[in-house]
């Protein structure tokens, strides 16, 4: 065949495929958007809509304006939630039919059309559109509605009733507290008369400085921050009574202060409401923000991990503060081996020590890096004496330091535990009878209930063994510096030991 002839079938087969979609695909998706539009009861953009009217015929009328964003207007200004405000825009913009009753000379009053039970009324910049519900059908599962100014009769669904006719609890913003977690720097609780202040010392680390000064655990505080900031009012009362003190208001014993550059609020916490106790949850209680009379009925939970703060869980416990990221050198003196891992421009890691090892397995060394970042001690003695002895950290058998790229002062965590651990006789608890225990554990200072957190603990085991390794105690005893507590020495549990030896070998053995 010659090439010409091709040509001419190719541009054929084009012209087919352009026919095709142009004719074909384009008509039938503009006869299905017809459809669509026509299956519509009203045809309009929800983005168009600036105001909306709610009437019943109880007398009860809504109205919401969008001057920025939605607010209700009638009948009282205030906030309103826009997630529902759109959702019922949503429900009313693609409103359907189930089916047209009459297209003409239709006797309104029949239907209960000539004074509607309920409307909705639609406003944009160039009219109003009007959706008007009357009786229900005789199975009560649609309703008869007119739309302003069209002839037809419709029936639709009874569930579109329901998703327009909103009582404005529903409709305006219940949020409580406006103040965003990351725009807090302080934070003032008051409990009975106790007092515990926090306070933000960078983006991601904050400190209790009363009663006691200690590092606070981010990730909880914020967890704690995210359900006040999250928290919506179970009832509104714009007019509270004020005769006497029903709400347990006037002299708080629990109170919550948020501050910040842009804005402090402090959320007042009174008295529960009774009428709300159920079987299985606790009663909601009365709130209200100072400077303001409304008062707010919420549920107890949300503000709990901040009114009721518990001290063992709000305690950053972790030894070292780092960001794994910024890390570009690690060193790890561990069973009379040295490792040295670095960190290339390329963001890939080497081994120089104790072998020479080009881009090892950059999974593994952050692994290490990030089980560092979360290692934390089980209990803290403060001022140690000179004379480290006792807690072996004379002689460390484990030495890490990280080092921080820009930073010219590393990290140094160093751990301690008998060389001479046996396998002996064990007590009546299962512990042997010869181990050494780590710093702050010593008899004098044991008690009952540090015993027991021990063994609730599932962290605190004793470790496997690992072949051809040194036995290692469940807590050694370890030390960081620097360290805001100078001389500390900590508690920490041998499993990141056991896991540690388990990721070197495993670097060299993947090569």
């Amino acid at each position: 065949m010659k090439l010409s002839k091709i040509s001419v079938y190719l541009l054929i087969l084009a012209a087919l495929a352009a026919w095709l979609y142009f004719v074909e695909i384009k008509q039938k998706d503009k006869k299905q958007a017809d459809e669509d539009k026509a299956s519509k009861i009203v045809n309009i953009e929800k983005d168009q809509i600036v105001q909306i009217d709610l009437k019943s015929v109880d007398g009860v009328n809504i109205e919401l304006k969008k001057p920025d964003e939605w607010v209700i207007t009638a009948p009282l200004n205030t906030r309103a939630d826009q997630a529902a405000v759109g959702s019922l825009l949503l429900s009313a913009t693609d409103a359907r039919s189930e089916k047209i009753v009459l297209e003409k000379d239709v006797k309104w009053e029949e239907y209960g059309l000539e004074k509607p039970g309920f409307s909705v009324a639609l406003t944009t910049k160039d009219g109003k559109t009007e959706i008007l519900f009357g009786e229900s059908n005789p199975s009560k599962t649609s309703y008869y509605v007119r739309i302003g100014g069209d002839p037809r009769l419709f029936l639709v669904s009874d569930t579109l009733k329901n998703s327009l006719n909103k009582p404005s609890l529903d409709l305006r913003d219940k949020t409580v507290i406006t103040i965003a977690p990351e725009d807090v720097d302080r934070i003032q609780i008051t409990q009975k008369g106790e007092e515990t202040e926090l306070k933000r010392e960078e983006p991601e680390k904050w400190i209790m400085i009363r009663p006691e000064k200690m590092r606070v655990k981010n990730s909880v505080l914020n967890r704690d921050l995210n359900n006040l900031a999250n928290l919506k009012a179970k009832q509104i009362i714009d007019e509270p009574n004020q005769q006497g003190n029903p709400y347990g208001l006037e002299n708080p014993e629990k109170s919550i202060l948020l501050a910040g550059p842009k804005l402090d609020q402090t959320l007042l916490i009174g008295s529960p409401d009774h009428k709300e106790v159920s079987t299985t949850s606790e009663p909601a209680v009365y709130a209200r923000i100072k400077g303001y009379d409304t008062v707010y009925l919420i549920d107890e939970r949300s503000v709990k991990g901040l009114t009721q703060p518990d001290r063992n869980l709000l305690r950053d416990r972790s030894l070292l503060s780092f960001n794994p990221v910024d890390v570009d050198k690690l060193e790890i003196d561990l069973d009379g081996k040295k490792w040295v891992a670095v960190r290339g421009t390329d963001k890939k890691w080497s081994l120089e020590q104790p072998q020479k090892i080009e881009g090892i397995d950059s999974w593994t060394l952050t692994s290490i890096l990030w089980e560092l970042k979360d290692l934390e001690w089980k209990t803290m003695t403060k001022g140690a004496d000179g004379d480290l002895s006792s807690t072996h950290l004379d002689s460390p058998q484990l030495i890490i330091t990280v080092f921080k790229k820009d930073e010219k002062e590393p990290l140094i965590l160093k751990a301690g535990w008998s060389s001479s651990l046996q396998s002996s006789k064990k007590d009546s608890d299962g512990e042997p009878t010869d181990k050494k225990e780590p710093a702050g554990t010593d008899k004098e200072e044991t008690t009952d209930d540090r015993k027991s957190e021990l063994k609730a603990d599932p962290q605190v085991k004793t470790p496997p063994d690992t072949p051809g390794k040194p036995q290692v105690p469940e807590l050694v005893n370890a030390m960081v510096e620097p360290h805001e507590e100078k001389g500390a020495i900590f508690a920490i549990s041998s499993i990141f030991i056991v896991r540690l030896r388990s990721d070197l070998e495993r670097i060299v053995g993947k090569q």
